[in-house]
């Protein structure tokens, strides 16, 4: 068998040079395709406005492509996606709307003289809510004054923010700091205005100035989303559908029942917490109390909204209930570590878990059942605990 598989190596040489010639052909068309295709939005291939709108040019401070509108009718939670799972799927309507510095504020609800702004994750964005039910239109909507949306991928770091506050206009009022449990598994920035951790960096950022690290981060940030890396996992979950092929998809999510019968599903990271939250939740107070310093130079202050992951809400309304109690032994460190440096700090979770369990047998929730954020009766109520703080 070998000495005629040298054979035919020997006495066909053109077919071996043709093979040698058109694989590393086809690495290269391919390579160029993709390096090509990055710079084009991923809009056609996907299902959220998320990953949609996120920016990948370098002209604009914020996350997103400003001046632009998403409408999608069949959207749904992202956990389902991530599992490939179809049955799980909660399907709604999404519109996403940027303003011309790339932030997600719909002009309907703009106003001159803004009284706040909110800054976070994705959750203080709210891409998969109706725009009338983020954080910053309900904010809008009780305080009677205007509450620009300033949340992206990460909250904004001090500089960022003082450039967006300028832009707007705002010179006196609240800053509200959405701040998800999960966070606590990472560390603080750097206490500097920019973020900078060490002398050099810090020095860097000073160097080029706020405008031109946003602008140069974002290409760094952003290019790595493929639109033939896209295509080629939507086409790969479309045959892993439990028929043509098994769905390997599904051991990236954790599939659950709540006690009234509905399915739910979670992402593993969900029920991570540190292992010594006084620790982490001092050195974020830390960190909040310069910040809440620096802001009240420039007469804004600085409210902390301590937002609970789903599974701290949920996971003990499961058919089978899950331990929640390191859960909550982290943000209840959170919560008297801010206040013992005078931050002001709302608490959601005793009020999420209340509120949930009681709208449980109605089928109503305070988050998406495939998604990991909170829908609009969870902003609604974050709003109104705010609220209720600055009475």
């Amino acid at each position: 068998m070998r000495t005629t598989e040298v054979n035919d190596a020997t006495t066909n040489p053109q077919k071996t040079r043709g093979i040698g010639r058109l694989l590393p052909r086809l690495m290269l068309f391919f390579f160029l395709s993709d390096l090509v295709m990055r710079f084009f939005s991923l809009a056609p291939l996907t299902f959220r406005a998320w990953e949609a709108m996120l920016r990948h040019y370098p002209n604009a401070v914020g996350p997103f492509i400003p001046d632009k509108h998403y409408h999608r009718e069949n959207s749904y939670g992202g956990v389902a996606g991530i599992g490939n799972l179809p049955a799980f799927r909660h399907y709604h309507s999404v519109d996403f709307t940027t303003d011309i510095y790339g932030f997600h504020n719909p002009p309907v609800l703009a106003e001159a003289n803004p009284i706040g702004v909110v800054i976070g994750d994705s959750f203080a964005v709210g891409s998969e809510l109706p725009e009338d039910q983020s954080l910053s239109a309900q904010l809008t909507q009780r305080f009677g004054g205007y509450f620009y949306d300033a949340g992206g991928p990460q909250p904004l770091h001090l500089g960022s923010l003082e450039a967006v506050t300028t832009r707007i206009g705002l010179h006196h009022g609240l800053v509200i700091f959405e701040f998800l449990e999960s966070r606590a598994l990472q560390d603080p920035p750097a206490a500097t205005r920019d973020g900078g951790h060490g002398t050099a960096q810090a020095f860097l950022f000073r160097a080029l100035g706020q405008e031109w690290i946003d602008r140069l981060g974002t290409p760094l940030n952003q290019l790595h989303s493929s639109p033939l890396e896209a295509l080629s996992a939507k086409l790969e979950k479309k045959i892993q559908n439990d028929t043509l092929l098994p769905n390997s998809f599904a051991a990236f999510v954790i599939e659950e029942r709540l006690r009234n019968g509905e399915p739910i599903v979670f992402l593993p990271a969900e029920f991570k917490s540190p292992s010594d939250p006084q620790k982490v939740a001092n050195r974020w107070a830390a960190y909040f109390a310069w910040y809440a310093a620096e802001l009240h130079k420039d007469g804004l202050d600085l409210v902390v909204l301590l937002v609970p992951n789903r599974t701290t809400i949920y996971a003990p309304l499961l058919a089978e209930p899950r331990d929640v109690s390191a859960f909550r032994r982290t943000l209840e460190a959170f919560r008297n570590a801010l206040r013992n440096v005078d931050v002001y700090t709302v608490p959601l979770e005793p009020r999420y878990t209340q509120e949930a369990s009681k709208l449980l047998d109605e089928k109503k929730y305070l988050y998406f059942l495939d998604d990991t954020h909170w829908n609009g009766v969870g902003t609604s109520i974050a709003a109104g605990e705010i609220f209720n703080l600055r009475k």
